[in-house]
């Protein structure tokens, strides 16, 4: 199970570099975000998970997201979607299963906005589409230190 957080934060974070190349991102506002709130749960990356996601408030939407395979947590993620400069950025934090980060003290991943819809945003490597009123999808793109890329599909329903 390490094996696979492990690869998972190795191809997120060479994802989640931005190059020079990389055009403005687009104007969005925390309230374009707000259908990601709740509780969700679904299947992916070989196993389940559970995700919550806060009301938007001052300009953020925090949430959690725990990976599991059968009853044991394979890796746990804080979530902030925060608006800034008139567009939102994805900032994520990545835990082992007995809550010992993994990016240094200070550090997480940070994913620029690349395009917004009312049923879809896209950050760099991760978009989030709304696929019906309790349903939604995150296609994670992963890329290898070879420079192959896959994507990784994780289906979301809202939890009541």
């Amino acid at each position: 199970m390490r094996r696979v957080a492990l690869a998972i934060i190795t191809l997120l974070t060479l994802g989640s570099a931005a190059s020079a190349q990389d055009a403005p991102p687009p104007k969005a506002s925390i309230a374009d975000a707000a259908w990601l709130s709740g509780r969700w749960a679904g299947e992916g990356m070989g196993g389940t998970f559970q995700q919550g996601m806060s009301d938007p408030a001052g300009g953020r939407i925090a949430g959690y997201f725990t990976l599991l395979q059968g009853d044991k947590a394979v890796f746990h993620q804080l979530i902030l979607l925060t608006e800034q400069d008139g567009t939102l950025r994805l900032k994520v934090k990545h835990f082992s299963p007995d809550f010992v980060g993994w990016e240094e003290k200070d550090g997480f991943l940070d994913f620029p906005l690349v395009s917004a819809s009312p049923d879809e945003l896209a950050f760099k490597a991760m978009t989030f589409r709304r696929t019906g009123a309790d349903a939604m999808t995150l296609t994670i793109r992963m890329t290898g230190r070879d420079g192959t890329g896959r994507d990784e599909v994780l289906r979301y329903r809202r939890i009541p």
